[in-house]
């Protein structure tokens, strides 16, 4: 689940490589629109984001928690709409538009991520579960020596 959190980062990550094609191609950075190219780029960008939360939901059917796949695949859907209004048709000037608009959707979708894997946990308690009220263990976990 890590794993898919970072790709659907890098996916992000890369629209931002779309505001410097230039100053890259200066300092001979290899960036991924400058390597690729502006529209193989934006398709390994758009591809990473919606193949790696795809297969979150893929997976999340596969276990079991079909209601949290489908919420997921809900939130998908208007991430692929925006890539399609905005950042496919032109990524350098649309950029900002498509991250304002399709990213809250992504945020939502590792949230519902989240909220499926800790209730798939069950009873277990979390390692920091010290069994104290919060400040003791706050205090506690800063004065334990290693």
């Amino acid at each position: 689940m890590v794993v898919s959190g970072d790709l659907a980062g890098l996916g992000i990550a890369i629209v931002n490589d779309f505001k410097s094609i230039e100053g890259d191609r200066a300092m001979g950075l290899q960036s991924l629109p400058v390597a690729f190219g502006i529209d193989a780029a934006k398709w390994i960008c758009v591809g990473t984001i919606d193949v790696t939360q795809l297969g979150v939901a893929g997976y999340l059917a596969y276990i079991g928690e079909t209601a949290y796949a489908l919420a997921l695949l809900g939130l998908i859907l208007p991430q692929i709409f925006f890539q399609f209004k905005y950042f496919l048709k032109d990524p350098i000037e649309y950029d900002v538009k498509y991250q304002a608009s399709a990213q809250p959707f992504l945020v939502l979708g590792i949230l519902t991520t989240a909220l499926a894997v800790d209730k798939r946990r069950g009873d277990r308690k979390p390692i920091y579960d010290t069994g104290r009220a919060p400040r003791e263990a706050i205090v506690s976990l800063m004065t334990r020596r290693a």
